[in-house]
């Protein structure tokens, strides 16, 4: 698997199969609340491991602090600020649901595919 495949299911571990109904309730309650900052702790935790399994694999070297803080602040302000909605507004997209994660889920596949190709 390439390093971005590897990311790719990190991200799907971390903000599907770990986040729990507390987290997404209350993830946007405020900028800074508890729910937020546990999963995204999870998060970047997750996408650091599976960084690490593909480092091992393709003998990298990862600037892993740079790609962490990358990692928790992206997705801290993407889902704190409610970023999938607001993008929904500003495009006059649907006000539905599936949008709001479709945009989300987007936005972090964007960051990832970044961190694949300019950072790692």
């Amino acid at each position: 698997m390439t390093t971005f495949n590897w990311l790719i299911v990190a991200h799907l571990v971390g903000d599907w199969m770990l986040q729990n109904d507390w987290m997404a309730r209350y993830k946007q309650s405020s900028l800074f609340n508890r729910a937020i900052a546990v999963h995204c702790i999870i998060y970047t935790v997750t996408v650091l491991v599976s960084l690490w399994l593909a480092a091992l694999k393709h003998q990298l070297q990862p600037a892993y602090f740079q790609v962490s803080l990358i990692i928790l602040l992206s997705h801290w302000v993407i889902d704190a600020a409610a970023l999938a909605k607001r993008w929904a507004r500003l495009f006059r997209q649907s006000n539905t649901s599936f949008v709001h994660i479709m945009v989300d889920q987007t936005m972090h596949v964007l960051v990832l595919a970044c961190l694949a190709e300019f950072l790692l």
